[in-house]
């Protein structure tokens, strides 16, 4: 291995090392969403732990083809802490901004989506339920005013017919009635008790 190849494997973990102290910060931040949640939680901890292992072995396969020194640690160690050291504070302030900076265009996209799309398809709802049952309205009173107009020759003709009948015709048909409403009578009472004879 060359002096510039080991030279560049130092650099590059020592920028390693600072990679994985904003990693576990950003981590820390978003654990709080699944931290009651314990086997995600462990979960997601082996899956980061196992994530940033594969990229720093992967970027120092490019640059030594994954020879692992000493020195690689120590250059890893001395990046994590020039990052606790220099960058900590400032990265966190900078991901707690970037966090509300996409919160906050998130809801702008949200609303600007629901007064644009959403609000104008419920409008249009709307209208349209309010001309269909304007248009059924509309036919349910032709069709009632129609249905009058066509009944009345044929009342007026029942009444006519009626007038003319006989007298004995007219008591014989209100005797008839009377029998029919008996029965009805007879029937609905004979209904009920069975119905209260079942239960």
């Amino acid at each position: 291995m060359t002096l510039s190849v080991q030279f560049a494997a130092i650099l590059l973990m020592m920028a390693g090392g600072v990679y994985i102290g904003a990693a576990i910060d950003t981590f820390r931040r978003f654990e709080r969403s699944w931290k009651h949640r314990v086997l995600f939680s462990y979960g997601m901890e082996i899956s980061f732990w196992l994530l940033q292992t594969l990229i720093l072995f992967y970027l120092l396969y490019k640059v030594n083809q994954g020879e692992l020194r000493f020195y690689i640690f120590l250059a890893l160690l001395c990046g994590f802490a020039a990052y606790k050291a220099l960058f900590e504070n400032l990265y966190r302030r900078l991901l707690e901004k970037l966090i509300r900076f996409i919160i906050a265009l998130y809801r702008f996209f949200a609303r600007l989506f629901k007064g644009l799309i959403i609000q104008p398809i419920v409008w249009l709802f709307r209208l349209l339920l309010m001309l269909l049952t304007g248009i059924g309205t509309v036919l349910i009173w032709l069709l009632t005013v129609i249905g009058k107009v066509c009944v009345f020759p044929f009342r007026l003709l029942l009444k006519l017919i009626w007038m003319l009948l006989p007298k004995t015709i007219k008591k014989y048909l209100h005797k008839l009635a009377g029998f029919y409403s008996r029965i009805k009578n007879m029937l609905r009472n004979w209904r009920q008790f069975m119905h209260k004879k079942r239960r």
